[in-house]
């Protein structure tokens, strides 16, 4: 080595702090740095070349594997079908290369990869996932949608089917070792049935998106997982009878959402507190929920909207008397419910946040006057409205609301107030109507996730002129007891 080389070796040497350091403290400085980030160390020393191993955390997408950051873009219907195939080869490649070298390090606790891959890549991904389960991984998302999105409404042929990957249950476990997976997260899949009871069983999260599993295969997963919490199912299209139930369950969170094919939810299970329900109306039965504390109920298809809604407000009461906490959003519905004079009453909630969508100025109101008297216990009101952004000229209406005084709603909040007649008459009924009233709050944001093409920008001048005069009437008729917060 030259006079110039051995003083940069020196000079390398004295500027590296690192080499005092021994192999598992650089092991964990490695693992929290991102997994492309942690590879790129291996170039710098010999023995930094397996220090990246460590990494516990494995994250394989387009854009970790490919450098690729739109990746249903570049594999989208318009693109030659050999160059998604090439990208698919390639990604296939690269994992592979790194699973070999990831196979002789440490634990991995959390396992993912997030690219359409079909079932002709199953003996690579059956490979990853045996070494993540030997390495005593702890969380596995496999994440397929991105080109096999399935549609809900379309009739998948055994042609199409046979496409899809199928999760392999029997590899979650390794050989003479007790199951170590905690949380499993499948999108656009199959699952495959369970080979024994023992597979499974130290589960606590489940979610399935778009996932093909039959009744019976969902109730094999139950009984098995007997530590299982939280269970999420979205579009999953197999299920047509569906019963939750199994000795012992555990189940706190069960949120079942787009699963069109439905016709029966039986529901048994004690230790339950949250129930999500999106999707049409099916025949709900609840068994055995004492514990049922919080629902929300979305029903989106045309040919339930009006019939979930009448559901929830007067057939819940009776179903689920414990509920505490109710969120439902109407669509398309409230202003033509025909709602009962005297309906039954929910005896214990506390809480309840309605979404109106579309919150129209010929609205007459009638639902609000049932709401209050409905709902007698009620402590805290929220109103999500949707007006739609072209109802600049007001229509007048007459609108008989008859008195409904409420004596325990302390907090009122509205989002998406814009000042628009419906909903200024709306606010002074509930402020005649209120007594107990401690806290107003006036949010012109929207807040929801699916309806947010209609409501009017709060920074338009005609639509900020209109909220300042309702903020001055408000100052003005607001009881001193009353707090005012405007987001």
């Amino acid at each position: 080595m030259g006079r110039r080389g051995r003083k940069a070796a020196k000079l390398v040497r004295r500027e590296d702090k690192f080499h005092v350091l021994p192999d598992d403290m650089l092991s964990r400085i490695v693992s929290l740095l991102p997994l492309k980030e942690a590879v790129r160390t291996s170039i710098l020393s010999k023995r930094w070349r397996s220090i990246w191993t460590s990494h516990s955390e494995l994250r394989f997408d387009a854009a970790s594997v490919l450098g690729i950051n739109n990746c249903p873009a570049l594999m989208s219907e318009d693109q030659p079908e050999s160059n998604s195939q090439m990208l698919s080869s390639k990604f296939v490649e690269r994992v592979d290369q790194f699973m070999s070298y990831r196979c002789q390090g440490l634990n991995i606790n959390y396992f993912s990869v997030h690219f359409p891959l079909g079932k002709e890549f199953t003996s690579h991904i059956d490979q990853w996932i045996s070494c993540a389960v030997m390495k005593g991984v702890e969380k596995i998302d496999l994440d397929l949608s991105e080109e096999f999105r399935l549609d809900p409404k379309r009739e998948y042929t055994s042609s199409t089917e046979f496409q899809i990957y199928e999760f392999p249950c029997w590899l979650s476990s390794a050989p003479r070792r007790s199951c170590t997976l905690k949380h499993l997260r499948l999108a656009s899949c199959h699952l495959s049935a369970l080979p024994k009871p023992d597979i499974l069983t130290s589960l606590i999260t489940v979610d399935l998106h778009s996932v093909s599993i039959s009744d019976q295969q969902l109730q094999d997963l139950l009984s098995t997982s007997c530590h299982l919490e939280q269970l999420s199912l979205y579009a999953c299209n197999g299920l047509v009878n569906l019963k939750i139930s199994a000795p012992n369950l555990q189940l706190k969170f069960l949120s079942i959402k787009h699963c069109f094919r439905l016709e029966t939810i039986e529901i048994h299970a004690a230790e339950l507190v949250t129930f999500e329900y999106g999707g049409h109306l099916p025949s709900f039965s609840f068994k055995n929920t004492p514990k049922l504390a919080k629902a929300s109920l979305d029903f989106v298809t045309r040919s339930s909207r009006m019939e979930g809604v009448m559901y929830a407000l007067t057939r819940f009461p009776s179903d689920l008397p414990q509920l505490e906490t109710l969120n439902l959003t109407s669509v398309l519905t409230l202003k033509n419910l025909q709602l009962p004079e005297n309906g039954p009453i929910f005896t214990n909630i506390k809480q309840f946040e309605l979404t109106v969508f579309p919150f129209d100025d010929d609205d007459n109101l009638s639902w609000i006057g049932y709401i209050l008297k409905a709902f007698p216990l009620l402590q805290t009101l929220e109103l999500n409205l949707y007006t739609p952004s072209f109802a600049k000229v007001q229509k007048e209406i007459e609108r008989f609301l008859p008195e409904c005084p409420h004596k325990h709603i302390s907090k009122l909040q509205i989002n998406g107030f814009y000042g628009n007649e419906q909903e200024v008459h709306l606010l002074r009924y509930l402020l005649q109507n209120l007594l107990a009233l401690e806290l107003l709050v006036v949010a012109p944001i929207k807040k929801g996730g699916r309806f947010i093409t209609w409501v009017s920008k709060p920074e338009r001048p005609w639509c900020k002129a209109r909220l300042d005069r309702v903020y001055e009437w408000l100052l003005a008729v607001l009881p001193r007891r009353v707090r005012l917060e405007i987001w």
